[in-house]
């Protein structure tokens, strides 16, 4: 019996050894493989060739499924609205809860019906500005200016303090008819972001793309779109876009960026506004800073502003026209 214990722990001592071995000469085969393998992939500059990779074409057309392609264009300090635009826009009142607010027409139905369908759903959105004149905007903007100053702001300082939350005039949505400030019952001050915990922004995030609206200035994008954060301020840019920019997650200046319409300073080169509008009769003449707060503008502004005034107010001839709608 001692002899059967013997042999069968002999044969388990045997068995181990060899399975030793040959793990051991795999492991050696595979770190072997492995090293030749890297020498063959450590090429030199010698094993690349250069090449010229053609320059794609920026798509500038918009798609056919796309609609109200008329409102896909930025508005911003790069790219302000034409001189005298309040004398060529058609607007229409959309609301007049608390007094009469107008949109371009052509977007006016698009933000009566997503009113209608949000208090279908229990939602009551307060309208608290939509389109603005020129003179309302530099008037907004002035009075924003008075408002730091009796806070013992600098008119420098009040200045700048303002161009965060408030647009000069020529450079705001809302001069366009384009856009629309939205509270609620639930909460109707534009002090803080207290808005973005409402019921009714939940609502807005969920549907105001199926409307043709934005968030035109998200959370997180203050360095990108010089606009503080303003849940309460929504953009029309038809359905098509609405909806690509929502699911994107990009503010509207990133997405034309992504798409290659816009030149290293920010300006638009295509889905400019006179490209999207070619049956409009816009001047190409902008407005500046200089021409907003003339004598008033602070000493450390007017340089630079002058040099802009100088590029932006052009002859009305084809050339210039052709150069400015690049802008």
């Amino acid at each position: 019996m001692n002899g059967v214990k013997y042999l069968l722990l002999s044969t388990v001592i045997l068995m181990l050894l060899v399975f030793g071995l040959t793990s051991c000469t795999g492991d050696d085969a595979v770190k072997k493989n492995t090293e030749q393998d890297a020498d063959e992939i450590n090429l030199s500059d010698e094993n690349y060739e250069t090449v010229d990779i053609p320059e794609l074409p920026v798509d500038t057309s918009d798609p056919d499924d796309a609609d109200n392609t008329w409102a896909m264009f930025l508005i911003n300090e790069q790219n302000p609205l034409p001189r005298r635009y309040d004398d060529v826009i058609e607007t229409e009142l959309v609301d007049e809860t608390y007094r009469e607010y107008f949109l371009d027409s052509r977007a006016a139905e698009y933000y009566k019906n997503m009113l209608e369908a949000a208090a279908g759903d229990g939602i009551e959105l307060i309208t608290v500005s939509a389109y603005r004149t020129y003179d309302y905007q530099k008037n907004n903007f002035d009075s924003n200016v008075e408002d730091r100053m009796s806070e013992g702001m600098s008119y420098s300082d009040a200045y700048k303090d303002s161009l965060a939350s408030v647009q000069l005039p020529g450079q705001s949505e809302h001069n366009a008819g384009l856009a629309v400030d939205i509270l609620s019952n639930e909460y109707n001050s534009m002090d803080d972001d207290g808005f973005e915990n409402t019921e009714a922004f939940k609502w807005l995030d969920e549907h105001a793309a199926e409307y043709g609206f934005i968030l035109r200035y998200p959370k997180g994008k203050t360095d990108i779109t010089q606009i503080i954060y303003e849940p309460w301020h929504y953009r029309f840019v038809g359905i098509y876009y609405a909806k690509e920019i929502k699911e994107s997650g990009l503010c509207m200046e990133e997405y034309f960026d992504s798409k290659g319409w816009l030149d290293d300073e920010g300006a638009a080169t295509s889905h400019t506004i006179y490209d999207q509008n070619p049956d409009m009769e816009l001047s190409h003449e902008t407005y500046t800073t200089e021409t907003v707060m003339g004598d008033d503008l602070p000493d450390e502004f007017k340089e630079d502003s002058a040099d802009d005034e100088e590029e932006a107010v052009t002859e009305d001839s084809e050339e210039t026209d052709a150069e400015q709608s690049e802008e």
